[in-house]
């Protein structure tokens, strides 16, 4: 490319193309040939023109995007030739000393986007220039430029939102930026170290010690405990970061508050001592509810199930406790697991499969994961089987789950591991299980209601709890049992006539011994006097003892008396003798024998 305006400005001068001095840079010369190569290998074009619009320079991509033939610059051509509204900026520019940037214009269909300067020589305008990109390289730039931008903003959101302290250092341990949690967990402000050096800094006392220079040694990350002027300590990790070539290119040092540390530390010992102390209340409850619930076993259908539980007890079998409602099953459970060796490693959880939705069922039994579906808790929650783990699961009205649950329940019961509701992960625990059931597995698997092999592997020791009414001989003891139990409660001293619990033993409880327990409350509380007596018993009670006992032609005192004489009869005959019968009938042998001989 030819120079223009050789005769103007003679090769190897001292003048340039000079910026505004109002941005305050000194002018210094430059030799004319390497400001022209410069200017011309520029990735910008570049049209100059002096006052009268002549054009002194243009370089290679202004030639280029503007088709300037040499033949045009040799007889200097006129800038107004090029373009008339460039000309016009010119001009503008000159008189008025602004220039004008961001301008788009096209030139030959050619979108450009031009910045338009004036010339400045000692502090005079001589002349203005075009530095001009095609828009889509402009734009191209620009969204460079912008997404740079972007990026740099997420980074320092990045490291301002950062829980620890960032202390950012270059290859030579120079301060290059320091967060704002590191000023507040320091007392340290950025002003005080940014260019500074590590070395330095150390020297002044700022730190006992840099873990920068110990990185910059080592060439790997480094932990230290760091003293600050101020006495406090600080745990600091330096991470280097290393260039292509090898070279650490920065460190970047976590610093996290020590005392955080220690108050994170106790408040997990807190934690979890409150876990420790809020288990061991709910086996001290547990234990104290089953106290208060001794099961009475008289009968010898329940002495053989007692008998039964002190084997059951000292293995982790699963069992199938099976009987009508309010028999007790629950109890039984209980006192399986009470006499376990996971009463002490463990807790006893029970859920009632038929009182849950079948849609909350499974996360309640396996738990779920954050998100896992509309209205969960956002950090998720353990299910029932992480809660008994190393204790008992009682799944009450087992019949009741869903087949598609019982599914997994089976797989539970094959491998004791599960994954929660929208996890992945495994999670294995150690329970022993046992189920309850009201209705016969065995018709609703003929109804295809309950799954064959679940109720074979629930089945391993099944248990039958006789309702009340083919086990009568519990039935005084459950009465006087709760009649304790709701005086105590209720603060009464009520007692039951012998003619009141003849007509309680004759009742076939249909409720069974839930339904004794709340018939005895009530009388507790609605009887007026401190004795129970037939006429006290609600109407189907004392309707049915009437209808068994009443016999035409008799005297109440006579009916009474073939009464005592049926129980007494049937004492002897079940126990053997009038002396083995007589504790069981609340007196002694000589009493049971002179009673005989009056009848």
């Amino acid at each position: 490319m030819k120079r223009l305006q050789e005769r103007s400005y003679p090769k190897g001068g001292s003048e340039r193309i000079e910026g505004r001095r109002s941005h305050g840079v000194p002018a210094s010369p430059v030799p004319g040939d390497l400001l022209e190569n410069i200017l011309d290998s520029a990735n910008f074009g570049l049209i100059a023109a002096d006052r009268t619009g002549r054009v002194i320079f243009v370089n290679s991509l202004a030639r280029s995007i503007l088709d300037i033939m040499d033949d045009l610059l040799d007889r200097r051509l006129f800038v107004g030739e090029i373009d008339p509204d460039m000309w016009e900026s010119y001009r503008e520019i000159m008189a008025t000393g602004k220039p004008q940037v961001n301008l788009p214009v096209v030139f030959r269909d050619i979108p450009l986007v031009s910045h338009r300067l004036p010339i400045v020589r000692n502090g005079e305008i001589i002349g203005a220039m075009s530095i001009f990109k095609e828009r889509e390289a402009y734009e191209e730039l620009a969204n460079d430029v912008f997404r740079l931008k972007e990026y740099a903003r997420e980074i320092e959101a990045i490291i301002e939102s950062s829980y620890d302290g960032i202390y950012v250092t270059d290859g030579e341990a120079n301060t290059i930026r320091v967060n704002s949690v590191y000023e507040k967990i320091t007392g340290i402000k950025a002003s005080e170290v940014i260019g500074r050096n590590m070395e330095e800094l150390v020297r002044e006392g700022y730190f006992d010690e840099s873990v920068s220079l110990r990185v910059l040694k080592e060439r790997r990350p480094v932990t230290i405990m760091q003293t600050l002027k101020s006495g406090k300590s600080i745990l600091v990790t330096g991470n280097p970061i290393f260039d292509e070539g090898g070279n650490v290119r920065m460190i970047v040092t976590n610093v996290r508050d020590m005392t955080d540390l220690v108050e994170l530390e106790q408040q997990l010992e807190y934690t979890k001592g409150m876990t420790s102390a809020y288990r061991d209340a709910l086996k001290s409850l547990q234990k104290a509810n089953i106290r208060d619930n001794d099961i009475i076993m008289v009968s010898e259908p329940m002495l053989h199930i007692q008998e039964l539980l002190e084997r059951v007890s000292k293995t982790d079998s699963t069992v199938l406790i099976y009987g009508e409602t309010g028999v007790g099953k629950d109890r039984i459970a209980e006192e399986i697991h009470e006499r376990s060796h996971r009463a002490e490693t463990g807790i006893f959880v029970k859920i009632n499969c038929g009182a849950i939705p079948e849609t909350l069922l499974e996360s309640e039994l396996f738990g779920y994961e954050r998100g896992a579906f509309t209205g969960a808790r956002k950090e998720g929650k353990s299910g029932l089987f992480e809660v008994a783990n190393r204790g008992t699961l009682f799944l009450d009205e087992v019949e009741s789950m869903p087949m598609v649950l019982q599914s997994k329940l089976l797989r539970v019961l094959q491998s004791f591991e599960f994954t929660r509701v929208g996890g992945t992960r495994p999670i294995k625990v150690d329970v022993r299980i046992i189920c309850a059931s009201n209705q016969d597995l065995k018709e609703l698997i003929a109804k295809k209601q309950f799954r064959a092999d679940l109720y074979y592997r629930l089945n391993v020791i099944p248990i039958y709890v006789p309702p009340l009414r083919e086990r009568r001989d519990d039935i005084p003891y459950l009465v006087h049992f709760f009649l304790n139990r709701f005086n105590k409660k209720h603060g009464t001293r009520k007692k039951i006539s012998k003619e009141a619990m003849d007509h309680l033993v004759a009742y076939p409880w249909p409720g069974n011994v839930r339904e004794v327990a709340n018939v005895i409350e009530r009388l507790v509380v609605i009887s007026h006097n401190d004795y129970i007596v037939p006429a006290n018993l609600p109407r189907e009670i004392f309707e049915k003892g009437v209808k068994d006992f009443f016999e035409s032609g008799l005297t109440l005192k006579e009916q009474m008396g073939r009464i005592e004489v049926s129980i007494i009869k049937k004492a002897i005959e079940k126990f053997g003798s009038a002396r083995k019968a007589a504790p069981h009938l609340g007196i002694d042998a000589s009493t049971l024998t002179r009673k005989l001989k009056k009848l």
